[in-house]
């Protein structure tokens, strides 16, 4: 210790503005980093806190009858922990006069016993909830009131069927107060999960069920008492109740530990986002701090000689002139740790943050202790390793050897001052630390790194939410009936035709100009290799419209053939969304067997395929990366449809309920389908049938609020290389100080001696960029690719080389303009006083 006292009182307190430096860039760094990755965990476990608020269930059963026993044979079954139920209603909206009833509207659901208000609890985005007494209160989704024009405080009126009239009025209408605007269990869903309804509590419920045909369906919130681990036996119960019931009723079900599974994964690239700007800046921080520690300790070098010369130990110089960069670290890091914490009401991010239960002040005791004294660390053990090799370099011989990097530039035949500056930028002073040179090309190769990595990832962003086609909305124009639950075919399915010319569907779509092919689709769910999965059943109709296929190949044949052939058994080949691929430990080229009973089939894998989010609303349907596809013949023959008889929708869902068209370009394809849906209610389809607006995946949508954020990313570190460098050209200017002088003695003239130390400015850009574009691209292609997996769309990595080429150029000009001032400086700087200062 008397060493380092020594060194104190000699030396050390000279050097506190360096000190400064250290423990500034350790608060400002570290608390953006322990604050990003502290807010990115907050992030990950946002929408847990939000379900553990609204006592989510863990399945939907779906009652496809009005039949109201059903309700209590479901809820008695083994297993169940609470339920409760809600009912669809039937009832149109009254908007501005008149009767509205378009399926897309007319959405009215009853609570039956607090299903809505306390089981599955409705977000409030506006107003509060209704007591469960009300009898005329309602809340609506945010586009429900945009089409009545209310808000919180207005009235709406319903038409119920002509058999009701809840006022003693023969026309059946009913007026309610708007409590609430709401968003309906579980947010932050698919776009195609975001049903518009209304929503009436118990009381009003009641007064509905007292008029004789109000119910249509009913859907049964369940929480069981094993939760999502006791979904598989709870299945198997409503298939054997449904068994017990007869008359050809299906059940569905809706997983909704897979749809909050599905939501939890488009939530995560905004914690990875994050997470990923508090490790960039992290890598800052080592780089950034360990330059001005390289910084401080080669100051000590003369010193660091004079307590050698004594006798002293290499180490106890070492720790002698490592304790004041110790010191700064530990009062940065402190510090830092204090600004991440008063940061946390920043967090979480993303629309998640919005139903986040537990918003405000957070202590991560994980991150800001654990990752702190991590942090402390490494920087601790950083410090001791530059001091250690600032000491070796004082024993080392002062005789300066020949430059490898001088004799590279003169064999190339580079001006003089070109391979001086060159030199000054890639090698050390001799008898100095070389520490400093190495931290400097290093700082700046993984700094340019970084920006194009965060260039590559946010270009390749870009080009998924532009091009549709890449998470797997392949086509124009998309229509469906009745939310999935009708279908385009008549009711005689056996007698039917479709997709060989003859059928009213094919004639309409054949007649229409403009149409290069098109698709229909069918939705159900079934047992892939046990386990529940949902399903898309594909028919083309002349041209590749159908979702888009990642690796292996598409299906060979999905022709439509006719409903209820016996020889339209499909081929025996099945895509898989890559997230159930995974699932099931399968690969392309294995089997899986499909379906169960006498109808299931073993079906060859034969390609990954990207699946749009669309399917039977309120049900389990396919999504980004999830779910399986194959050809609607295939399907049909599984399900056994023609065995079926006619009497619930709900059985029928996997005939064909929807329609995706190709539109020839330079066509106006809003104009085509709206003359195909129109075609098609009048020839009875009483406004069920209707265009779907392009629809994306939750993951989709949270991926485009990002997309902003790797281009910040990568001008900041641009900035930081800029700042850097600035720095990095002051020091060495200042280190080389005697040698300047020098040549300036010897002859060299002011702009001879610029052209040095811009030249030494450009040799560590031309290195990094020479190094860190191609690491970058690669690192940004990893990136994107492990991102793109991860959402289960097409993997397309865009290089945008014009966007890089004008990077580099941008930073070369940049650099070349901070490097005019020190330039400057060593040019204006008499030799004598140079000399002096040596």
């Amino acid at each position: 210790m008397r060493a380092a006292w020594y060194y104190w009182r000699s030396s050390g307190r000279r050097q506190w503005r360096s000190m400064l430096v250290v423990a500034l860039l350790c608060v400002i760094l570290g608390a953006a980093a322990l604050g990003a990755l502290a807010a990115a965990r907050r992030t990950e476990s946002a929408y847990g806190r939000y379900l553990v608020s609204i006592n989510s269930s863990d399945v939907y059963v779906n009652i496809p009858s009005p039949d109201r026993a059903l309700d209590a044979k479901v809820a008695a079954l083994p297993g169940i922990a609470s339920s409760s139920v809600w009912l669809g209603l039937s009832a149109n909206p009254v908007v501005h006069g008149r009767v509205d009833d378009s399926f897309v509207t007319d959405g009215f659901a009853g609570s039956v016993g607090g299903e809505l208000f306390t089981q599955d609890r409705m977000t409030v985005v506006a107003g509060h909830l209704p007591r469960l007494d009300s009898p005329n209160g309602i809340c609506l989704t945010a586009g429900l009131a945009r089409l009545f024009g209310v808000h919180v405080g207005g009235h709406v009126t319903y038409q119920f069927d002509n058999s009701l009239s809840l006022t003693n009025a023969p026309t059946g209408f009913v007026t309610y107060r708007v409590a609430a605007i709401v968003e309906l269990p579980p947010a932050l869903v698919d776009q195609f999960d975001q049903v518009q309804s209304a929503v009436i509590p118990p009381a009003a419920t009641a007064a509905a069920l007292a008029h004789r045909g109000a119910v249509a369906f009913s859907w049964v919130g369940v929480r069981l008492r094993n939760g999502g681990a006791g979904v598989a036996k709870f299945d198997r119960s409503v298939s054997q109740l449904a068994t017990r019931v007869g008359h050809g009723y299906t059940f569905a079900i809706r997983q909704l530990d897979l749809v909050h599974q599905q939501v939890q994964e488009a939530i995560r690239p905004q914690a990875f986002a994050i997470a990923a700007f508090g490790a960039f800046a992290l890598l800052a921080l080592i780089v950034l701090v360990g330059q001005a520690l390289s910084q401080l300790l080669e100051a000590s070098t003369t010193q660091a000689g004079a307590l050698r010369r004594m006798g002293l130990r290499r180490a106890e110089v070492a720790l002698a002139c490592g304790l004041g960069g110790v010191g700064a670290v530990i009062v940065g890091i402190l510090a830092a740790i204090g600004c991440a914490a008063a940061l946390s009401p920043l967090g979480p991010v993303g629309p998640v943050r919005a139903i986040d239960p537990a918003r405000g002040f957070f202590f991560d005791t994980t991150v800001l202790i654990g990752g702190g004294a991590t942090l402390l660390l490494l920087l601790i053990a950083l410090t001791a390793w530059i001091s250690w090799h600032t000491v070796k370099a004082v024993d080392s011989s002062l005789v300066q050897r020949s430059s490898t990097v001088a004799a590279i530039a003169v064999s190339l035949g580079l001006p003089t001052t070109v391979a001086l500056g060159a030199t000054y930028a890639l090698d050390a002073v001799p008898g100095r630390n070389r520490m400093a040179v190495r931290a400097n090309v290093l700082g700046s190769v993984a700094a340019v790194t970084a920006v194009v990595t965060s260039v590559v990832f946010a270009a390749s962003l870009n080009g998924l939410i532009t091009h549709p086609s890449r998470y797997g909305w392949n086509w124009n124009v998309l229509m469906q009936s009745e939310g999935g639950y009708g279908s385009f075919l008549p009711d005689d399915v056996n007698a039917t035709t479709i997709g060989n010319g003859d059928g009213p569907l094919d004639h309409l779509l054949a007649s229409t100009p403009g149409i290069r092919g098109w698709s229909t689709f069918g939705f159900t769910q079934l047992s892939i290799d046990g386990q529940r999965v949902p399903v898309l059943g594909l028919a083309t109709h002349g041209g590749d419209v159908e979702p888009p296929t990642v690796s292996g190949r598409p299906l060979s044949d999905t022709a439509a053939e006719a409903i209820g052939s016996a020889a339209a058994v499909g081929p025996d080949e099945i895509e898989l969304g890559l997230s159930t691929l995974r699932q099931l430990r399968k690969q392309v080229g294995d089997l899986v067997e499909v379906g169960t009973g006498p109808t299931a089939r073993r079906l060859t894998i034969v390609g990954v395929v990207t699946l749009p989010s669309i399917g039977v609303t309120l049900s389990d349907h396919v999504s980004l990366g999830r779910g399986a596809m194959l050809a609607e013949s295939t399907l049909l023959s599984i399900v056994n449809l023609s065995a079926l008889n006619p009497a619930p929708a709900e059985a029928f869902s996997a005939l064909p309920s929807t329609i995706a068209v190709d539109i020839a370009p330079h066509t106006d394809a809003t104009e085509i389908g709206r003359q195909i849906v129109a075609a098609l209610n009048r020839d009875g389809a009483d406004g069920g049938v209707y265009e779907v607006p392009r629809v994306v995946g939750a993951a989709i949508v949270n991926a485009g609020q990002m997309a902003g954020q790797p281009v910040t990313l990568a001008i900041a570190l641009g900035l930081a290389v800029l700042v850097s460098l600035s720095a990095t050209v002051v020091a060495a200017t200042r280190r080389r100080r005697r040698e300047l002088a020098l040549l300036k003695a010897l002859g060299l003239r002011r702009r001879q001696m610029r052209s040095i130390v811009v030249s030494q400015a450009l040799t560590l850009l031309i290195v990094a960029f020479l190094l860190g574009v191609p690491l970058g691209i690669a690192g940004g292609h990893w990136a994107w690719a492990t991102f793109a997996s991860s959402l289960g769309v097409v993997p397309v990595t865009v290089v945008p080389a014009v966007s890089i080429a004008v990077a580099v150029v941008a930073v070369l000009v940049g650099g070349m303009m901070l490097a005019a001032v020190p330039a400057a400086v060593a040019a204006r700087t008499p030799t004598t006083a140079a000399l002096r200062a040596e």
